[in-house]
């Protein structure tokens, strides 16, 4: 698929340009009077780590510094027959361009210096993109349900949030669906191309570890791709000239939580729901001004009881013994002889093996789910167990001490263990999910000339994920009735993102004009047992009659309860009449065995490029335009399983015409070739 987007605005009172994970600041320099003062030299200095970029104000008495790394930092302006003026606590965010305009106060000796109070506006007023960014005091300082940053993300406006679901409509932003989000982090792709979840991150990012983000939901940029979506760009810590360090630790009990209705009902008490979330943080400098480091470990522990609910056997049953509903309303109940005599057509009656399968199921004490007679509910609080582990590094180095190469190494990785409910109290989990995620990003700015920058960055995401199962052979199920002992079957996935991307901004005169490009590839393997056994079902509706003959000596059944007595009287004669059989094959056309994963790997790729222009044409209008060509080829099967067509579709829908016009039929053409 290929793809071009034009993105263009006119936007008054600013000017400014910014790229992935990075942000700018701009404005202008009058003199005492306010008139516009070019040649003016201005300073950019980060206070935190003491790199410092310089630039002369043009022709316009304008002065733009792009590719900036958000941070805290410090303006100073200086001119010929001018004091000095110093602008502190200018606050950069990602992703926003700020305006900062400098006014000299009075003529002096070049050597003084005036401090003046002033701040950075961050309503961008430099082009027509829309969204907040959201700075590291307000992550650290807002209340959040397991210290979960989604949270903000879910708080922009023009976004749908409906809660912590997986409904495809969670996370929509103005309209566009919830998986078409671009989520970045430090410049680099580190979206859920599994699950594709609203606002998911692969790698997780702990408020301990995350400076700031900011998401653009509407008029995204050229230098945006990869999704028509929000643009989702977030930020991890650095370190800085002063050692910072955190310990912290959350708790939320049961005894803040009222339990359900149901559980009261069935007399069980309140579910158990302990989540403990703790962890530490340290940043600071290996050498001042040139080298800092910044780590976090995070761990979350949950341990809670899910309320769970399963269709079994009623006591009647599991002797033997049927019972319905006649047509005045009364329950009539079948010893074990008369559902030999009545209900058996083959006089044989109840299956011995069936009874001691239902008998094997806890005793039911829910009687306002199932049949209400024949198939009851067994209510319990069922045992979670959650552990989550998350490591999060970042190296910066200045390589010069002039800050023309700038260097940065981030790290994550998590180790994660989620326990699901059981099928009953004292059988093992259901399932167990894993999640060893983990990857790393490199970037390198480098300042050729004062006019002309060079941004590359080089991500590797490794999503690796596994749910396992419990089932490892062909199933036998009654249709209804819980099975006694879980079918889960399991799944594993590696998928490993690349990620390369390389921007430069130039600025000549009131333009800045920035291009670039990238390059994504992303496998995913896969080892799925999901159609690896063959099933059999107690199913009345592929009996003869969809079952009649079970009843024809029952005239008082009632018609409302015929598809549920149907479906109890198979289960407890033990007629198995559904057989669903799978079978896979490898590439050689051979068939696997039972019980053997599906393997596949699945390829994509995609490549992008971009160039825009930010033209100032005044001190009061900038100009943005842009064009974004993407190029998405279709995902393939890394392994050469696909199947393809043995014709083209033009010749394969004149086949269709002729025979349609012949009067014949058309089953017999449609031809598929494996390869």
């Amino acid at each position: 698929m290929r793809t071009l987007r034009f993105c263009g605005a006119i936007v008054f009172l600013g000017a400014g340009l910014f790229g992935q994970a990075l942000t700018s600041v701009s404005g202008s320099v009058t003199d005492p009077t306010g008139a516009l003062l070019p040649k003016a030299s201005v300073t950019l200095e980060n206070v935190d780590t003491g790199l410092s970029r310089e630039t002369v104000s043009d022709a316009q008495g304008l002065y733009s510094f792009p590719q900036v790394s958000p941070g805290n930092y410090r303006i100073t302006a200086k001119a010929a027959g001018f004091v000095n003026v110093t602008i502190g606590a200018v606050r950069l965010l990602v992703n926003s361009p700020a305006t900062v305009n400098i006014q000299f106060v009075k003529v002096g000796a070049v050597a003084e210096t005036v401090a003046v109070s002033a701040e950075a506006i961050q309503v961008n007023t430099t082009d027509a993109s829309i969204g907040n960014a959201i700075s590291g005091a307000q992550i650290s300082q807002l209340p959040f349900e397991a210290r979960n940053v989604v949270g903000l993300l879910a708080l922009q406006p023009g976004v749908t949030f409906i809660g912590e679901t997986t409904d495809s409509r969670n996370g929509a932003v103005n309209g566009g669906k919830s998986d078409q989000a671009n989520v970045t982090l430090d410049g680099v792709d580190v979206n859920d191309q599994q699950n594709r979840f609203a606002f998911t991150s692969v790698l997780r990012v702990t408020l301990a570890s995350v400076q700031e983000f900011r998401v653009t939901t509407l008029n995204a940029n050229a230098d945006m791709g990869r999704s028509s979506g929000a643009q989702i760009a977030l930020v991890t810590k650095s370190g800085t000239n002063n050692i910072h360090g955190s310990l912290y630790e959350s708790l939320r009990n049961t005894k803040t939580s009222a339990n359900s209705f149901f559980n009261n009902s069935s007399g069980i008490p309140t579910p158990t729901l302990n989540r403990n979330v703790f962890g530490a943080s340290v940043g600071g400098p290996f050498v001042r001004n040139r080298f800092f480091f910044f780590f976090n470990y995070e761990g979350r522990r949950d341990r809670s009881e899910q309320n769970a609910v399963r269709n079994v056997p009623s006591a009647e049953l599991r002797q033997g013994i049927l019972q319905y509903q006649r047509t005045d309303g009364s329950v009539a109940t079948l010893n074990p002889q008369q559902v030999t005599t009545l209900v058996d057509p083959a006089g044989i009656g109840a299956n011995a093996r069936v009874l001691d399968i239902f008998r094997s199921y806890p005793q039911p004490n829910d009687f306002t789910v199932g049949d209400g007679l024949n198939v009851v509910g067994y209510r319990f609080k069922a045992p979670l167990r959650l552990r989550q582990n998350t490591y999060t590094a970042r190296l910066d180095y200045q390589l010069d001490t002039g800050g023309k190469h700038v260097l940065f190494w981030r790290g994550n990785l998590q180790n994660d263990n989620d326990i699901a409910a059981p099928q009953f109290p004292g059988d093992p989990p259901n399932s167990v999910n894993l999640d060893n995620s983990k990857g790393f990003a490199v970037g390198h700015n480098w300042l050729l000339r004062p006019t002309l920058i060079s941004t590359t960055r080089y991500g590797y995401t490794r999503q690796g994920t596994e749910t396992t199962g419990i089932q490892n052979r062909s199933s036998i199920t009654f249709r209804n009735i819980a099975d006694r002992f879980g079918l889960t079957r399991g799944l594993s996935q590696i998928l490993p993102m690349h990620h390369v991307t390389q921007d430069f901004t130039w600025t000549r005169g009131a333009h800045s004009v920035q291009w670039g490009g990238g390059l994504r590839r992303a496998s995913s393997g896969r080892a799925n047992f999901a159609n690896s056994f063959h099933s059999i079902s107690t199913n009345s509706s592929w009996l003869r009659g969809i079952g009649a003959d079970l009843h024809a000596n029952l005239p008082d059944l009632r018609s409302t309860f015929r598809t549920a007595f149907r479906d109890a009287s198979m289960a407890l004669l033990g007629v198995l009449s559904q057989g669903t059989a799978l079978y896979n094959y490898d590439i050689k056309g051979s068939v696997q065995p039972v019980g053997s994963p599906v393997v596949r790997k699945f390829v994509s790729e995609d490549y992008e490029m971009y160039v825009q222009d930010t033209w100032r044409v005044s001190r009061g209008l900038t100009v943005t335009a842009g064009l974004r060509w993407t190029l998405m080829p279709p995902v393939y099967e890394g392994n050469g399983v696909q199947v393809t067509t043995d014709q083209s579709i033009g010749a394969w829908f004149n086949r269709r015409g002729g025979l349609a016009d012949a009067g014949r039929s058309q089953l017999a053409h449609v031809c598929v070739l494996a390869s």
